[in-house]
């Protein structure tokens, strides 16, 4: 038994002594490999920051679903639906377009966005694919593609001042220049609800 525990420590320590001389150098060595492609396969996460902003989208969403909720009981006056404007699918696929989306992106996003059918995508349905880019729908192909096409690998990776660094992690400023760049064309009265 103690040649047997002796073979272990043996390779343990190999191991750890692999580890340990490489640890410098392996992370520089894979960085271009990782970062290098962040095309439609690669798995993209949103960064701490952009997470609490995901967050709020989820808050505001809950917010605007109480407005409807108390609008239609009367309780809330004239407050209207709180659901705000909308935007056409072409001119949300235009906007997507400005953020490197390709094509495939484009129609995923529009159409998968657009939970009610109508041909537009409201304020609402918005928020609610930002809230589902993070938690246990992050995963999915729709969080995917819009994650990917706010960190810029919608376009190969390509950076822009339009559409993010394509490093894999949507930062806040990548996070809040879809989410502004939709409520401009929101504001412009595309369409109301």
């Amino acid at each position: 038994m103690s040649p047997l525990i002796s073979g272990l420590a043996s390779v343990a320590s190999m191991i750890f002594n692999a580890s340990s001389s490489n640890a410098g150098k392996a992370p520089a060595a894979r960085r271009p490999a990782d970062t290098a492609e962040a095309g439609p396969a690669s798995v993209v996460h949103l960064s701490p920051q952009a997470q609490a902003l995901a967050g709020a989208a989820g808050k505001a969403l809950t917010q605007s679903a109480q407005a409807v909720a108390t609008a239609a009981t009367g309780a809330g006056g004239a407050q209207g639906s709180g659901q705000g404007g909308s935007v056409s699918k072409q001119d949300f696929q235009s906007l997507l377009t400005q953020f490197g989306a390709t094509e495939a992106q484009k129609e995923q996003l529009a159409t998968g966005l657009d939970a009610n059918k109508d041909g537009s995508i409201s304020r609402d349905e918005f928020l609610q694919g930002l809230a589902n880019t993070q938690g246990s729908k992050a995963g999915s192909e729709l969080s995917q593609a819009l994650m990917q096409v706010m960190d810029g690998a919608g376009s190969g990776g390509v950076a822009s001042p339009s559409n993010g660094k394509g490093d894999g992690a949507v930062s806040a400023k990548e996070f809040a220049a879809l989410t502004t760049a939709f409520a401009a064309l929101e504001k412009k009265g595309v369409k109301t609800v």
